[in-house]
């Protein structure tokens, strides 16, 4: 189950409180983090061996009605060219660089990507809930 962040939180209460509606973004972008990713949208992001933020349609997530969205397809990052440390979290982004975070969440088991590894998602394992 992912985090909402302080940015999202915000969003939110300004679209429904003060009828302030944000631009929404037309892709959402996976980051992953060597540690773990605060409200506030720190965390260290890995960096090198040809990482890229993995994007992916808002199509890619089921809505079960009750405020949880399901990652449908399964998504594989590039391979490493060169080490990516400990993959410890992951965080989903409005943009390919720079940008706010949306959600966050620790994985249930770390990584280390060293090169010629690929990280992955599974179908399924990424868990939105919005309660």
């Amino acid at each position: 189950m992912a985090n909402a962040s302080n940015y999202l939180r915000t969003q939110i209460g300004k679209g429904y409180l003060n009828l302030q509606v944000p631009a929404l973004p037309s892709t959402l972008h996976i980051a992953l983090f060597t540690d773990s990713v605060t409200a506030a949208g720190t965390g260290t992001e890995v960096t090198g061996g040809s990482y890229a933020r993995k994007p992916v349609s808002a199509s890619s997530f089921t809505d079960d009605l009750v405020g949880g969205f399901t990652l449908n397809t399964a998504l594989e990052f590039v391979t490493a060219t060169a080490s990516w440390g400990t993959v410890q979290s992951m965080a989903i982004y409005d943009a390919s660089v720079a940008g706010n975070v949306l959600v966050f969440d620790d994985l249930a088991n770390s990584k280390v990507i060293a090169s010629g590894d690929a990280f992955r998602f599974n179908t399924g394992s990424i868990v939105v809930n919005i309660s």
